[in-house]
């Protein structure tokens, strides 16, 4: 074969052997990203996997115990010492049913000597000649829980009828014969006031009247007064009336009504009806 025929034939060969190398590689050792990976058909060397077996040390666990709130029911006050304000336990929260069932308002019993409690003790300590302190001392425990029966402070009105005695600054509703509410109030402080109002000045007395009367007019909700808000007030000698009010302290404190607590004025206008009587005097 005559030297340039061999020559060409020999490059052709070569240009054959380039072109199909670069196809091969191009399915098999380049991947998507351009990384290079490893052919599908060579064998490998895979590194051993970590069994799940392997032991490991964890952090322990720290768990936080909070303790349960206290159950009035489960708890017994130590004995001999009084209750009071602020008091938890089984022994007040008998206390409070044994003032429930005599109709006095403090709420359910829950064992917990709050505000409502310490007002009830008031009332009921007047009315049965005890220190008004509101302390539940032995005496008063006592006396508490025998649940002596009220009797009518002014008998002459019927079995239907309002009592607001001044001096133990305690009011009854009695229905029927039956007394639907005991409660403490804070009556007219007896001081003389002079207030600006947005009608003008006020002047006046501080003063509850005494007399028998009838409840009239009342304002459900609030009523914004010249000197003052009431809450429910039922009307029963011109602009005295009866009401709810924020505070209720232990002394007469009002410019002339009757305060009772908000709980109580809820519901107090459903007690009595328009031309019910109502006395106020001083014991």
């Amino acid at each position: 074969m005559p030297p340039l025929r061999r020559t060409l034939i020999a490059g052709a060969v070569l240009v054959t052997m380039v072109v199909s190398g670069c196809s091969g590689s191009g399915s098999r050792d380049v991947s998507a990203d351009g990384g290079s990976t490893t052919p599908a058909d060579v064998s490998t060397t895979t590194a051993p996997t970590t069994s799940s077996t392997t032991s490991t040390t964890a952090a322990p666990t720290t768990t936080t115990t909070t303790a349960p709130p206290v159950d009035p029911t489960t708890v017994a006050e130590p004995a001999g010492q009084p209750l009071k304000s602020g008091t938890v336990g089984t022994r007040t929260k008998a206390v409070q049913a044994a003032l429930k069932a005599q109709h006095y308002d403090l709420g359910e019993p829950d064992g917990r000597f709050g505000l409502n409690t310490t007002m009830a003790v008031w009332a009921f300590q007047q009315l049965h000649g005890l220190t008004p302190d509101g302390v539940v001392g032995p005496e008063t425990e006592l006396k508490i829980l025998a649940q002596p029966a009220q009797s009518m402070l002014r008998p002459n009105l019927g079995p239907t009828h309002t009592e607001v005695d001044l001096t133990k600054q305690v009011m009854i509703v009695w229905r029927d014969g039956q007394p639907t509410l005991i409660t403490h109030v804070s009556t007219g402080s007896g001081v003389a006031y002079c207030e600006d109002t947005e009608v003008g000045k006020n002047c006046g007395d501080a003063v509850t009247p005494t007399g028998v009367y009838h409840f009239g007019r009342r304002v459900p909700g609030w009523r914004d007064a010249p000197l003052g808000r009431l809450y429910n007030p039922v009307y029963f000698n011109g602009g005295i009336a009866v009401h709810g009010a924020a505070s209720i302290p232990a002394h007469p404190a009002s410019h002339g009504c009757v305060r009772i607590p908000m709980s109580i004025a809820e519901y107090f206008p459903t007690l009595v009806n328009t031309g019910d009587t109502i006395e106020v005097f001083r014991s």
